[in-house]
């Protein structure tokens, strides 16, 4: 009897499935040349955001501006909507992403200096090429990076940028769950399965790093190219 009940007990353990193969992930020089090699602010603006966030692209090109609260909170707020103009969406449900200052005055600038004068609730937009204020497709996005690639010979794609976000975000020692959370990952069995590819070397210096040096990637992996961001815009 006891045999029979310990084997209907059912466990939410969870378990390593077979791994997938590790998507990679760009190295900050790449990413660097990436927004260097960029022409405008709103495509810089568009390649710091994916690092930044690891937002997918469908949720970049749906946001809309009443998405971004840049008062005092610095929050974006990724939403599902089935009614886009490009066909964008959010694959999972509704989270909040925090970003930093430097990304909101990116954002800002964008508008101020680029964004044009249409009726557009769209974030990204087409600013120079009629119609002017429609949503950007994945189309656009998909010929600026193989724009970027010939200009620096990176070879990336949106998704490179997601995956290199949240290998930042383990590398910094953050708790699968809250990679999860980030990514809007339904399942927290996919944030494991997809980053369990890390390093033994990339393991061990997670371990042996400083409890307070272990802050969002806002604060430490991403430093460096916020201040990249900024001088950008200068």
């Amino acid at each position: 009897m006891s045999h029979t009940q310990s084997g209907m007990i059912k466990t939410n353990i969870l378990r390593l499935k077979e791994p997938k193969t590790f998507p990679g992930c760009l190295s900050k020089d790449e990413v660097f040349q990436m927004i260097d090699a960029c022409k405008n602010l709103r495509d810089k603006f568009l390649i710091c955001l994916l690092h930044e966030t690891g937002m997918r692209i469908g949720e970049a090109l749906g946001l809309r501006h009443e998405d971004i609260r840049s008062r005092g909170v610095n929050e974006i707020n990724v939403v599902h909507r089935d009614n886009n103009e490009n066909r964008a969406r959010a694959k999972t449900g509704d989270r909040v992403i925090h970003v930093s200052k430097e990304l909101m005055r990116m954002y800002s600038t964008y508008l101020v200096n680029e964004y044009p004068k249409a009726d557009s609730d769209y974030v990204f937009v087409n600013c120079w090429k009629e119609p002017l204020g429609e949503p950007m497709s994945k189309s656009n996005v998909d010929n600026l990076f193989t724009r970027l690639a010939n200009k620096t010979g990176v070879k990336a794609h949106p998704h490179l940028l997601r995956h290199t976000h949240a290998t930042e975000l383990i590398r910094a020692n953050w708790d699968m769950a809250h990679v999860q959370k980030r990514l809007g990952h339904s399942d927290i069995q996919t944030t494991v399965n997809t980053y369990v590819h890390l390093t033994d070397d990339d393991l061990a210096q997670r371990r042996s790093r400083n409890s307070a040096s272990a802050l969002p990637a806002s604060k430490t992996a991403l430093s460096t190219l916020r201040s990249k961001c900024r001088r950008s815009l200068l």
